[in-house]
């Protein structure tokens, strides 16, 4: 795998509750340890928001901004030199008024653009602390963490999922229209065409899978009877049934509901109407029932299944973050993690309390740029954003 892409410098000024902070990595796995309350997961949330509006706390702009900062909004910023392949990009992150509310701004090499530019040329998947609890938060962020791993190797997913909710966006607003009747036509086309990339979705989504599965069988002896399933109707349609029954089947419940749909408001039959659910052939029980201990070692193990993945995909150019993970797993698991990492020549920043197992392991000393966030030395004055 080809994933020549690093950020070689990172500087944030009146980011949160950093004045002034900069980084220069020296190696392909940063550690970035200290107290709580310290930052560490506002520098991993600064790198999300080059692939994300709200990045992974999907953060109200305003919030960004450091409380005692009463100056300019241009002394607000995160830049970033990033490196890829041979060619090295300034990339700057700022925020700019807009009539009453904050927008985000980003410029590469001085010139604006926007975060679809970024994302044409990386990918980031991050690992965040809520994802821990991933088994007992909602359908949606189950599926999300599925569609993140999916898109951040392949960019057509990420692009036909923005199309499939644009399009129901579309549907909606002409039901809402009391005369929606009038725009059957229409209606008959846009179903048509959420139906054609819905059914793609669910197969892409159910192709992961099987492949995440077959990763999982060897990851170690406590992942093999675990088995990652889809339960929405229309993937257990797909299925057992020919593509051209579901293709109609689909079609013919949007316009079942398109009257319960102008009501509520929402589209009440959907590819995303579906949810992850992980079982334990052995134990024959679904693994939410599993201690927060053995939860957390699961999601670590679709990691390193989805590592594995990569290894074997044409994947895109792509970015490691991972926030505060490490607690409740042993040494051994962490190591492993951390050299799949490091073979896969992936940059990874990582945030912890202590990392106190980095001195136990020469290996990982040697892989490792380990960063106290309390050391002064990163604390810069003067920087130039």
């Amino acid at each position: 795998m080809n994933n020549s892409v690093r950020i070689t410098n990172l500087k944030l000024r009146n980011y949160r509750n950093h004045r002034e902070l900069s980084i220069i990595p020296k190696k392909d796995i940063i550690v970035i340890y200290g107290k709580n309350g310290s930052g560490k997961t506002n520098i991993l949330e600064s790198i999300s928001l080059l692939n994300s509006n709200g990045g992974f706390r999907n953060a109200n702009l305003s919030d960004l901004i450091h409380e005692n900062h009463l100056g300019p909004l241009e002394l607000f910023g995160a830049n970033f030199q990033i490196k890829l392949d041979s060619d090295i990009y300034s990339v700057g992150l700022g925020l700019k008024k807009k009539g009453e509310d904050l927008i985000k701004i980003i410029n590469i090499d001085s010139m604006r653009t926007n975060t679809s530019n970024l994302n044409n040329k990386i990918s980031f998947f991050w690992v965040v602390p809520r994802m821990s609890h991933l088994l007992q938060n909602t359908p949606m962020e189950r599926r999300a963490f599925i569609d993140m791993m999916i898109g951040s190797v392949d960019k057509s997913y990420s692009e036909r999922l923005q199309e499939y909710r644009k399009l129901k966006k579309e549907r909606l607003k002409i039901l809402k229209n009391k005369n929606f009747k009038n725009h059957e036509k229409w209606l008959d086309i846009i179903e048509q065409r959420i139906c054609s990339s819905g059914l793609i979705i669910c197969d892409s989504r159910r192709t992961f899978l099987k492949s995440l599965n077959k990763r999982l069988k060897v990851i170690n002896d406590k992942t093999e009877s675990l088995i990652l399933e889809l339960n929405g109707t229309l993937d257990k349609v797909l299925l057992e049934k020919p593509a051209l029954f579901v293709e109609e089947f689909f079609i013919q419940k949007l316009k079942e509901n398109r009257f319960k749909d102008s009501i509520s408001g929402r589209t009440n039959f959907s590819a995303n109407k579906t949810d992850l659910v992980i079982y334990d052939l052995k134990k024959r029980k679904e693994v939410k029932n599993f201690s927060t201990g053995e939860q957390k070692l699961i999601i670590i193990s679709i990691i390193l299944s989805f590592i594995e993945f990569i290894k074997t995909s044409k994947s895109e150019k792509l970015i490691f973050l991972l926030d505060d993970i490490f607690s409740y797993l042993d040494s051994n698991y962490i190591s492993r993690l951390l050299q799949e990492l490091s073979k896969l020549n992936i940059q990874t920043w990582i945030t912890d309390v202590r990392a106190d197992w980095i001195s136990n392991s020469p290996m990982l000393k040697n892989i490792i740029h380990k960063i106290n966030i309390g050391d002064k030395h990163f604390k810069v004055p003067n920087i130039k954003i």
